[in-house]
């Protein structure tokens, strides 16, 4: 699951915003809900092509005064600091002066010790945990190849991350047999002090054909989990920071519409570990369809950004994707706030970019909007938006 989170406001032509690298495809351990299709493959990125990657971007007129760079694609820790250490030398000296960069890792934190730790401070990076609730949730599905369970693991790098004063947040991913208990997780969360976290669903994507969400009655389910969710974030002000209602209630309160990133061409880069060149949603990276096979626009030895422009793979993509976020347009009355949709999701569901309504947008934009306004519309007649901490984002 990807932990990249692209639904932005405003009018302006997209600009180069994400940098997504994947220093390795490998992942430690086996998660049942995994899209990746190379997860077992020690590959890993050479800083050669590493060096071509940085060039290619930072000579690229698309690129603004601040990117994000994402270590993403497999399980980034596997890779071993002593690389990253080069690495991050090797994005320094081609970084232009008057860019400004920042480090985001999303890691299922097994291998988090001492000296990642020191790592994280000094670099500033921004760091996430991958953790899908107390142990009965997590290692349902978060399970190492030889089916053992993984919460104790990362729960002591919780507790590492906590000692050491670093700032992190958790993406949770929610299958079905997490809708039945939004107050064991929020529970779980408060306990442990976790203090932000997102969620993702369990997601039809890349090798992952099935979902336990795509299962009839569970768009009520999902319906009141974020229901009794959003309640009780906004009951124990300050204790929880849900990405999807920060998100939503900055969606509501701007007069600018929604834009997805996923299908804005360049607004998103991705570069796999052996340099091949993507854009567009980063769930395509690795990924294999029969009509588009590998997504590979170009490769980071070979092409500059706005080369990719003039490839037939590309047009036929960027063309089939702007079909669909305008049909989204023409017909959902949500597109507003939500800007048309992933094109990961609307191929790996339907088949096709070029088609609407997914399971993905169904549960993460209607049914949250929905839910959300509702939540504060409940609150307003309780008249208690005044002093409510719900109500105090900004766009």
């Amino acid at each position: 699951m990807s932990a990249v989170t692209s639904v932005s406001v405003g009018t302006a032509a997209p600009r180069l915003r994400l940098l997504v690298l994947q220093p390795t495809p490998f992942c430690n351990i086996d998660c049942s809900y995994c899209y990746l299709s190379s997860r077992k493959s020690a590959a890993t990125m050479s800083l050669e092509t590493l060096d071509s990657a940085c060039r290619r971007v930072f000579e690229s007129p698309l690129l603004g005064r601040q990117l994000e760079i994402a270590w993403h694609g497999g399980e980034p820790l596997t890779v071993p600091l002593s690389w990253y250490e080069r690495a991050m030398a090797v994005v320094a000296e081609r970084r232009p002066d008057a860019l400004q960069l920042k480090h985001r890792f999303q890691t299922n934190g097994l291998l988090l010790d001492d000296g990642w730790v020191r790592f994280f401070a000094r670099t500033g990076a921004t760091i996430g945990l991958s953790i899908d609730g107390p142990a009965y949730l997590h290692d349902a599905v978060r399970r190492t190849r030889s089916g053992h369970g993984t919460h104790k693991q990362v729960m002591r790098a919780v507790r590492l991350l906590q000692e050491n004063g670093l700032a992190f947040h958790v993406i949770t991913v929610l299958t079905e047999r997490a809708l039945d208990d939004p107050d064991a997780l929020f529970d779980f969360y408060v306990q442990n002090g976790i203090k932000d976290v997102g969620f993702n669903i369990e997601e039809i994507e890349g090798v992952h054909s099935q979902s336990s969400l795509a299962s009839a009655g569970i768009e009520m389910r999902f319906r009141r989990f974020i229901k009794r969710l959003f309640e009780l974030v906004c009951k124990t002000p300050s204790l929880l920071a849900v990405r999807e209602f920060e998100s939503t209630v900055g969606l509501l309160l701007s007069n600018e519409p929604a834009k997805d990133e996923q299908n804005l061409a360049f607004a998103i880069v991705s570069v796999s570990h052996d340099g091949t060149l993507f854009t567009f949603s980063p769930e395509l990276l690795g990924a294999h369809h029969s009509r588009f096979g590998t997504f590979a626009l170009g490769h980071v030895t070979q092409h500059g950004l706005s080369d990719l422009k003039c490839a037939p793979l590309f047009q036929a993509i960027d063309d089939e994707i702007r079909r669909g976020v305008e049909a989204c347009e023409r017909t959902c009355r949500y597109f507003r706030w939500c800007g048309g949709g992933a094109p990961a999701n609307k191929l790996f569901e339907t088949g096709r970019f070029d088609t609407t309504e997914t399971m993905h947008c169904r549960l993460t934009r209607q049914v949250v909007l929905d839910e959300v306004i509702e939540g504060i519309q409940a609150r307003m007649n309780r008249r208690e938006m005044a002093h409510d901490p719900c109500f105090t984002g900004a766009p």
